[in-house]
């Protein structure tokens, strides 16, 4: 289970023990921690696009709840707790054989020796389903195979050969915009029942209540419209690769009660929550700086200070100004639970607090807080890095691989875009950008740097290899990307890429590499487009 994210990991490994604590011992409350940590790992299964076995843990779950209610029910009979726990077991056992579809796709490098090899072209499946020689079909999997994935057919009714679940399974009906036909459904439950890790998309659903509904109990994660076809499944395939290994949720405590705190922390941790806790609010920035919460719970009233004037200083902190910040306190005084608020706070919990409401709130008020920061430095177009977060992690990267590492740095260029915009109109302009951005992601590593610099121009940045090695890998992309149809209202049309590289050790910073790349790009463009230029030189002074 190593290939999952910390929070499954731990939230699966914390259910199985506490199952085992309630089958020794039979107590109550033992049995609600059991149900609370099921409850935090169908959250995270669902985070990670595993439909099947968040099924199976709401199924699990709707069994527990039926003795969660009474502690005179507790130890509940025995043929009881053995159903439970084998449909704890199935979940066990799907979570140690499958990993989750991203992390199966996941674009790295990482062996167990930390070498490069052939994981550029590692294969990644998606199964189309299809009638024969449906048009969509070849279209699909032409772009498919563009974008770095293995794309198989199969009819419909067929069961495939190989027994590996896809990354995607991909739905074409035999007729656009029509419910799906009983066959289909049946079909579609059968694939569900096999693969339970596979995303499933269906297309040209028609917009009804109905068909959608059916499509969903059949096993679908998405129900494309009719009219979104090739380019929104490739997005979507696309986006469920780029899916990154979400780290844990990290809560700083301030409170000054050694038992607050006992509390507290066990209800996170129950949810898959990380924690860490500080009684003197003195310490606040200098813990915050390291621990790098994601929240704060903050008491009320502390010894040397009030929680209110905890908040209003770390607002003055330009990093910290929208941290979320939830106040624990036994104050029922509306008044100023309100000025409280007014004065930096988010959220405002009377304690004793419910577990459950604790957990919620905190993970709803850092969802919210991860989306604004992501919005903030990603592109809305493409979802690359924007301008200013490329920047930062090219520096990152770059401080990760000094003194004697290897770092690549290219800037890539969409030739003559101005004429596309100005021929074809600027949503066919946006698709050759998205197109650029979809094949960067679908060829390059989780470990590697892809971001829309501005405009049609990006950046990439390639840690751990060789020169030649990019170079080489560069021009396959710009290679394939010229052969790309991009459709039009008059048909489809091909643009080329140029591109500029500096590399470690010629540039010593980041703003030199950076500055390099773009002159080698400039090369590129003066000397006739659509290739890739090397920048060797060495400036004086790095």
């Amino acid at each position: 289970m190593s290939s999952f994210p910390n929070s499954i990991v731990a939230l699966a490994a914390t259910l199985e023990r506490g199952w085992q604590s309630y089958r020794n011992s039979g107590e109550f409350d033992l049995f609600v921690e059991f149900t609370l940590s099921l409850n935090g790992l169908t959250e995270q299964l669902h985070r990670q696009h595993l439909p099947g076995l968040v099924r199976a843990c709401q199924e699990l779950e709707n069994t527990a709840l039926t003795f969660f209610a009474e502690r005179e029910m507790h130890p509940i009979p025995l043929d009881q707790a053995v159903a439970i726990e084998r449909k704890l077991q199935i979940i066990l056992g799907e979570l140690r054989r499958h990993e989750t579809p991203a992390i199966l796709a996941r674009r790295t490098l990482d062996t167990a020796e930390g070498q490069v090899g052939d994981c550029w072209n590692q294969p990644r499946r998606v199964l189309i389903v299809s009638r024969e020689n449906h048009p969509w079909s070849a279209s699909l999997a032409e772009q498919l195979g563009f974008f770095g994935f293995t794309p198989e057919e199969a009819r419909w009714g067929e069961q495939p050969a190989n027994d590996e679940p896809p990354l995607a399974i991909t739905f074409i009906p035999d007729v656009e915009g029509r419910a799906y036909p009983p066959a289909a459904i049946s079909a579609i439950i059968a694939l569900r029942t096999r693969f339970p890790t596979s995303y499933f998309y269906c297309l040209s659903v028609p917009s009804n209540l109905q068909s959608i509904v059916l499509l969903q109990r059949a096993g679908a994660d998405a129900c494309v419209p009719v009219g979104n076809k090739v380019s929104d499944v490739l997005s979507r395939i696309l986006d469920l690769v780029e899916m990154h290994e979400q780290e844990m949720h990290r809560v700083l405590i301030v409170e000054d009660s050694a038992t607050a705190i006992a509390h507290i922390r066990r209800s996170l941790s129950q949810h898959g929550i990380d924690s860490k806790a500080i009684s003197d609010p003195r310490l606040l920035f200098e813990v915050a700086n390291e621990y790098r919460p994601d929240a704060i719970l903050m008491d009320m009233y502390m010894p040397f200070c009030t929680g209110v004037e905890v908040t209003s200083a770390l607002r003055q902190i330009p990093e910290y100004q929208a941290l979320p910040v939830i106040y624990l306190s036994s104050e029922n005084d509306i008044v100023q639970q309100v000025e409280a608020l007014r004065l930096g706070g988010d959220q405002f919990l009377t304690k004793p607090v419910n577990p459950i409401i604790l957990a919620s709130v905190v993970k709803t008020k850092i969802e919210r807080y991860r989306e604004m920061l992501y919005s903030g430095q990603h592109d809305s177009l493409t979802g690359l890095f924007n301008h200013s977060t490329s920047k930062v992690q090219v520096e990152r990267m770059l401080q990760a691989a000094q003194p004697d590492g290897q770092l690549v740095v290219a800037m890539i260029d969409i030739d003559r875009f101005k004429t596309i915009n100005d021929n074809y109109g600027h949503p066919v302009g946006d698709q050759v950008i998205r197109s650029v951005a979809w094949l960067l992601r679908g060829r390059l590593r989780s470990t590697d740097l892809v971001g829309r610099y501005g405009g049609e121009e990006f950046i990439i940045a390639l840690p751990g290899i060789e020169t030649a090695q990019a170079i080489g890998l560069i021009e396959q992309i710009r290679e394939d990307f010229s052969q790309l149809p991009h459709a039009h209202a008059q048909g489809t049309l091909r643009a080329t890429l140029s591109c500029g590289i500096a590399a470690l050790p010629d540039y010593l910073t980041a703003s030199s590499l950076i500055a390099a790349a773009d002159d080698a790009l400039l090369e590129a463009k003066r000397t006739g487009r659509n290739r890739v230029v090397l920048n060797r030189g060495n400036p004086p002074g790095q």
